[in-house]
């Protein structure tokens, strides 16, 4: 008899989880952002259980405060706690890289390249969500090639954050943009010729430059909680 697994369907809770989760890396709910529930369940169109069961999941995972009696939140961060960060994704990207060149080398830099190719596109087109999407993919691909699930999980417990905080540090600025995709085309032409010790070098410099725009965003104002909320949730 030829039957294959069924898989359970997702709970409403996930699937709320999901887009909220989608609103907060792509930067269209604000670090320290209110997300109502009372919005969120008149776009969402279901009750007020599952989206506190997402609240609680997006808590899980460090994207969400909930603070009782006061509501829920997007993460808020600050430099002494973004320079842990760096340094924690510094040092498990170097690793995952590594791993991922050991283990399936020919797909992780096609796949890099494939990324590049419409990093350039998405960045020519100014088109700043989905640049920021495709960032993202740049640096989670060694630990979706390397062949560790250690590693890939240990990179998942930080991911959304800092998808969430490439997020809103780039957005506001265009050369920083520019800058970030060419440091990608060298990180990538060093890992194909790979010179490790080059990739390090350029890698510090890339993650050290998160915690500079930060800095220079959060003193320009482009970090702070936008009140109306009501039509930026991803549908």
């Amino acid at each position: 008899m030829n039957v294959r697994r069924i898989k359970p369907p997702r709970s409403l809770a996930e699937i709320a989880a999901d887009q909220i989760r989608n609103a907060i890396v792509t930067g269209a709910f604000k670090l320290g952002e209110n997300i109502s529930e009372d919005r969120l369940v008149a776009q969402m169109g279901i009750s007020r259980t599952p989206i506190r069961d997402a609240m609680a999941i997006l808590s899980r995972e460090g994207l969400v405060v909930v603070r009782p009696k006061r509501g829920s939140f997007v993460f808020e961060t600050s430099l002494e706690d973004l320079g842990a960060i760096c340094e924690y994704r510094q040092m498990l990207e170097a690793q995952g890289t590594r791993a991922a060149m050991r283990a399936d080398r020919t797909g992780f830099l096609d796949t890099l390249n494939t990324l590049v190719e419409q990093m350039e596109i998405a960045l020519s087109q100014g088109k700043v969500v989905e640049y920021g999407q495709l960032d993202s993919a740049f640096h989670q691909a060694a630990f979706d090639h390397c062949g560790n699930s250690y590693l890939r999980d240990s990179y998942a417990l930080a991911a959304g954050r800092i998808a969430a905080l490439r997020a809103n540090i780039t957005a506001p600025y265009k050369a920083r943009r520019a800058e970030s995709m060419a440091e990608h085309r060298k990180m990538l032409d060093m890992l194909t010729r790979e010179d490790f010790a080059a990739y390090d070098a350029a890698l510090a410099v890339h993650v050290q430059r998160t915690a500079d725009v930060y800095q220079k965003a959060l003193a320009e104002g482009h970090l702070g909680p936008v009140r109306d909320s009501s039509k930026r949730l991803a549908t």
